[in-house]
């Protein structure tokens, strides 16, 4: 209550506004079963008791306020100032609204964004401040990433609480409440899942690294660092700069680097969680209260009053009281099924059709039509020596196509012309690219060859 009214009245607090308000928190408190217990409470009310013994209820709450106040102002918490118009004000000290600012964190259990260290960090290395000022970007750097890891190390000792509490409740439904009221909704809802999903700090930790040891290794931007820390005071001596701003570097360079091996820890704890998590309500539940066990604890609670002399539970139980034995029988429903040999494989019967001759005829005919139309090494060869005709080579540009059906044609004219086994070779002498009514395709010389079995012969142009 004090911090928030430290915070929309900045320049200070009226006092006798804040007097109201912890005498109205005390009066709500009360309502709720909670009582103001102070030893200074109680020597102030007992003198107030001996003076006006009619004290009302209303002035005893006041006086209780302004026992919180005086005890808050002797203890450092806060000062008093008398202003101009002769009014009191509050003013905290900045210690003290620190620790307040903290305190106040700490019952918020507010939502921590990782990426926020990581991109803050980033953007005060790589901005163009930094190069203005790389000392100031240094050592605040360093300071962001000390909270970052500072960040990381309470989410691990807070996984490391909650498997312990966990472990230690007593029934089925106090581990599924802890497990989804406090653990999933604290921890993983607003840590753990943004940390291993939107919050992931990857996206930034390899230019942090980078900048880092190009700041390193560049002793020039190093020195013109420490000039910089002393003209703005940061530090009283350049072995001072050097040693601070080195070491501010290592330091955010180290938290980064290691920054897998943390990712790994909050990994272990949490799956150590989830197993203390898991076998404790698997045990609690394989030891239940159900109905069975309710009825038997009954009847053990009444045989054990029995034997104690307990007239009522005599008259329930009979005089002998009631023994319980554990009988298990045997039947078929406890054994394991008989091995049983595997019937051999029996093919299923299957029909033969037959096929009419018609039928196999118009696949016949379907399939030489394919392969009339086809494009085959022997229609491939026709079709360049007709070209050629008597000729022992031509220049390829005289099977320019004009149709697609001679582009496909040329193309295994391509595919055949090297191998000398279609009846006609191809010369690479000839680098050009020819341009042909739209297709381009590179020039060569056709020569025919002889093909005989065994291997191919050319024959030579007389000339």
């Amino acid at each position: 209550l004090l911090y928030e009214q430290h915070k929309s009245n900045r320049f200070g607090i009226e006092y006798d506004l804040m007097r109201d308000l912890f005498q109205e928190l005390i009066e709500t408190q009360q309502e709720l079963g909670y009582a103001f217990d102070s030893e200074e409470d109680q020597i102030d009310t007992g003198a107030s008791a001996l003076v006006e013994p009619d004290l009302s209820e209303m002035d005893l709450f006041r006086a209780q306020a302004n026992t919180i106040l005086r005890r808050l102002k002797n203890l450092g918490w806060l000062e008093v100032e008398t202003r101009d118009n002769f009014k009191q004000y509050i003013v905290l000290p900045h210690y003290s609204s620190r620790i307040l600012q903290v305190l106040k964190e700490l019952c918020e259990e507010r939502t921590v964004e990782f990426q926020r260290f990581a991109f803050v960090t980033y953007q005060l290395l790589t901005s163009e401040e930094a190069k203005r000022r790389p000392a100031f970007a240094m050592i605040e750097a360093e300071k962001m990433t000390e909270q970052f890891i500072g960040e990381l190390t309470i989410l691990v000792n807070n996984m490391k609480h909650h498997a312990e509490q966990v472990a230690a409740k007593a029934s089925l439904q106090e581990v599924l409440d802890h497990h989804f009221d406090e653990y999933k909704t604290k921890i993983v809802d607003r840590s753990y899942h943004r940390l291993k999903t939107s919050d992931h700090v990857s996206r930034y930790r390899h230019q942090i690294l980078d900048c880092v040891q190009t700041w390193l290794m560049d002793s020039a931007f190093f020195q013109e660092a420490i000039e910089d820390g002393l003209r703005s005071e940061f530090f009283t001596t350049r072995a001072d700069a050097e040693f601070k701003l080195r070491a501010a570097l290592l330091t955010i360079e180290e938290v980064y680097r290691e920054l897998d091996e943390v990712f790994n820890r909050i990994d272990l704890r949490h799956n150590q969680y989830l197993r203390a998590s898991y076998d404790r309500a698997r045990y609690l539940s394989q030891h239940s209260q159900g109905v069975d066990q309710r009825l038997a604890g009954i009847l053990d609670w009444l045989s054990a009053r029995g034997r104690q002399g307990d007239r009522e539970a005599d008259k329930i139980l009979g005089s002998e009281g009631l023994h319980f034995l554990t009988i298990s029988q045997l039947s078929d429903t406890s054994l394991l099924p008989a091995r049983k040999k595997r019937a051999p494989l029996q093919p299923a019967d299957y029909e033969v059709l037959e096929i009419p001759e018609g039928l196999k005829n118009e696949l016949r005919e379907k399939s030489l039509a394919k392969m009339r139309h086809s494009i085959s090494r022997d229609k491939v060869r026709s079709y360049v020596l007709e070209r050629l005709g008597q000729r022992e080579e031509m220049g390829i540009s005289e099977l320019a196509p004009q149709t697609l059906e001679e582009f496909l044609y040329l193309t295994y004219v391509y595919l055949y012309g090297y191998d000398g086994e279609t009846g006609y070779i191809l010369d690479r002498r000839n680098k050009r690219i020819l341009d042909i009514g739209g297709y381009r395709f590179y020039d060569r010389q056709i020569r025919r060859v002889q093909v005989r079995k065994g291997g191919t012969r050319r024959v030579r142009n007389s000339q």
